[in-house]
């Protein structure tokens, strides 16, 4: 008997519009694909009859699913969802079908895992050429891409809009006029960002015999002095407050507070946390070997306490799943890792409970937390950078000014005062 049959009958239209389509396999696919990820029925009800109401408004059109364009799911969410009369029982909540959606592409195998804001095919090209450009060329992390095609995405539709693209028209008072509006609000750190992602544009544009001087040189300067503030790090009071509001009786508490530990006691990077394989875990060696940026791989030492806390987990909290990977989801979808927003969510999600929010936004404070301690301590700069990982020692430098105790022996006398 077909997976889709043992719906309750309320879903009978949504069925009979999969039967319409000529996709009735794909909807059975899709419910066990729902149920085996750990959906409950609910979920799975309400998700089956978004994507059958969009299945009806495709076949409508006659498109094939293997067809669909960008702008033809965001015409279904924006456009259509709002207005719907296809029927009084079919589903018109956005957030379902967004949702929905995106279950059913990855089900399909799409590459168009959610839908994105849409833009003409000749942005699209000239976003593809870029995006080849800075993982093949440049070598850029996936993360770095995102970023830079996002800014660069915004800035020809900004210009472009529907038209072709032709960056030979652009002067330099586009160029300021596009900055100056994208970056109204943001932080001089943010506001780099957006120059840098127009900046690696540009030079692309320029590698491919466009002339593009007068546009990089219309990008503004972005005053960022490094060494200007102090770095923000935990007390040890704050700690003990922090690792004491996870719930270890718990599966989930289990796993976030091993998540904490490795950043609190490792340094990692929340990306390194959450690509944290068992294959990597020596456990007779008592070392780790971790991925970081720029493909690097480091082997480092495995603390007691970090080991005994990822154990726990294994032994006692971490479900049944054929992932590798060390932290995985316990909720829907399941047999699935946990991604660096869940693990930026473990930690957040620990300071509200204890009232350390205004503290702990993000988890780069546990890297500035373990390095101002080693720097306290009396611990080599070139100890703490192999500990980061940094590769310059410069980068390092900006927490010597937390060693308050060397800074008083160095400092001098203000001038006029009484010996």
């Amino acid at each position: 008997m077909p997976m889709s049959s043992r719906l309750k009958p309320g879903n009978i239209l949504a069925q009979r519009w999969f039967a319409r389509a000529e996709v009735e396999v794909e909807a059975d696919r899709y419910v066990r694909y729902l149920a085996e990820r750990g959906y409950a029925r609910d979920t799975v009800e309400r998700y089956f009859r978004s994507v059958a109401h969009f299945v009806h408004w495709v076949s409508q059109r006659d498109v094939a699913l293997c067809d669909l364009s960008e702008s033809q799911v965001n015409q279904f969410l924006h456009v259509h969802l709002p207005h719907c009369r296809c029927a009084r029982q079919c589903c018109r909540t956005e957030v379902d079908a967004r949702a929905a959606l995106k279950h059913f592409f990855a089900m399909l195998g799409n590459a168009q895992t959610k839908p994105v804001p849409s833009v003409s095919t000749s942005i699209a090209a000239e976003l593809a050429g870029f995006e080849r450009h800075l993982i093949e060329v440049r070598g850029l992390a996936n993360s770095t891409c995102t970023v830079r095609l996002r800014d660069v995405r915004q800035f020809l539709v900004d210009r472009f809009g529907t038209s072709t693209v032709r960056v030979s028209t652009l002067v330099s008072a586009d160029v300021v006029r596009f900055v100056m509006r994208r970056t109204t609000g943001l932080g001089p750190g943010s506001v780099n960002s957006v120059v840098l992602s127009l900046r690696s544009y540009f030079r692309f544009k320029a590698s491919c015999g466009t002339s593009t001087t007068s546009l990089i040189a219309a990008l503004p300067r972005v005053a960022l002095w490094r060494l200007a503030g102090l770095p923000n790090f935990l007390t040890p009071a704050e700690i003990r407050q922090l690792l004491n509001a996870f719930n270890r009786d718990s599966a989930t508490g289990m796993r976030d507070f091993a998540i904490t530990r490795c950043l609190l006691d490792l340094g990692l990077r929340r990306a390194e946390v959450a690509h944290l394989r068992l294959d990597d875990i020596d456990w007779r060696a008592g070392v780790m070997r971790v991925r970081g940026k720029g493909r690097r791989t480091d082997v480092v030492p495995l603390p007691r306490l970090t080991g005994q806390a990822i154990a726990t987990y294994l032994r006692y909290g971490r479900p049944q799943t054929t992932r590798r990977e060390v932290f995985v989801r316990h909720r829907p979808p399941l047999n699935a890792a946990a991604s660096v927003d869940l693990v930026r969510s473990a930690v957040r999600h620990a300071a509200d409970r204890c009232g350390l929010q205004q503290r702990v936004r993000g988890t780069h404070i546990f890297r500035r937390t373990i390095a101002c301690r080693m720097v306290q301590r009396g611990a080599p700069f070139k100890e703490i950078a192999d500990l980061l990982r940094h590769r310059s020692l410069d980068t390092t430098t900006i927490y010597a000014k937390v060693d308050l105790l060397a800074l008083r022996r160095v400092a001098l006398s203000w001038p006029g005062r009484r010996p």
